[in-house]
């Protein structure tokens, strides 16, 4: 990383801003292209899992080549926006890769399917009933290969 003063090496702070997060940005490759969708997401240890429809796009060019990348930024800021050479963006965000696997068994898609519920409502331990969902989604699960977490906060702006 070119600024050595932004990078966030620490794994807590960097699993903060996933705890956070309520988009993740996942990259696929699409031939000689790449291919970049938001997605909803839970996260736990070194694995993120999405959920998608069964078919799509996607899920067609996991099948063909399951290297992913994925990005995700919290704390989002416009910083002095009337004043043109102190004008930036206040943000802390990590970028990583992995490999995207498509989940078959039922048990690991509950898993998976729970991460996501208890990311997006925070503070429930609720159990959820999943019933015909489980046969009708498709659960993709990334595991992590690298990460790493970047920072602009305001001590940075100058």
């Amino acid at each position: 990383m070119r600024r050595k003063d932004k990078e966030i090496t620490d794994r807590q702070a960097i699993e903060s801003i996933l705890d956070n997060a309520l988009v993740l940005h996942l990259g696929l490759l699409d031939g000689d292209r790449p291919y970049i969708i938001p997605v909803n997401f839970g996260y736990e240890g070194n694995t993120i899992y999405i959920h998608s429809a069964p078919e799509g796009k996607k899920i067609d060019l996991i099948r063909k080549h399951n290297i992913v990348s994925f990005q995700a930024e919290t704390g989002l800021e416009i910083v002095h926006k009337s004043i043109p050479d102190k004008c930036g963006m206040l943000y802390r965000s990590v970028a990583g890769c992995g490999r995207a696997f498509i989940v078959e068994s039922r048990e690991e898609k509950k898993f998976g399917l729970e991460l996501l519920m208890r990311h997006y409502n925070k503070g429930g331990q609720e159990l959820w009933e999943f019933g015909r969902c489980l046969d009708e989604v498709c659960i993709i699960k990334i595991v992590i290969e690298s990460i790493s977490g970047k920072a602009s906060l305001p001590r940075h702006m100058g």
